[in-house]
């Protein structure tokens, strides 16, 4: 699956896209994958939030170019070639 990361979170990652290998379970969720981002980018623990927190605060995903908020949150389940966005909150006025 491609993970694209912008912003902040590219400095964590070290570029602006990475593929996370399939899981192979038929569970897999936005919420199973940002945890498993988190396990293995400890950094990202406090840019994207604590475990269930939905979505995390400020952070706008979209799994294939929709947001999770008008999908069901971090229980959207995911497929091998959807491709997921990772936004940082926006700062600034």
């Amino acid at each position: 699956m491609k993970v694209k990361v912008f912003g902040t979170l590219r400095n964590v990652i070290g570029d602006k896209e990475i593929k996370v290998p399939s899981d192979q379970k038929d569970d897999s969720t936005v919420g199973t994958l940002l945890e498993r981002l988190k396990a293995m980018y400890p950094e990202l623990e406090e840019k994207l939030g604590g475990e269930g927190e939905t979505p995390p605060t400020g952070v706008n995903l979209l799994v294939n170019g929709r947001s999770i908020e008008f999908l069901d949150g971090l229980d959207t389940p995911l497929e091998k070639d959807d491709g997921v966005a990772l936004f940082p909150p926006l700062g600034g006025g």
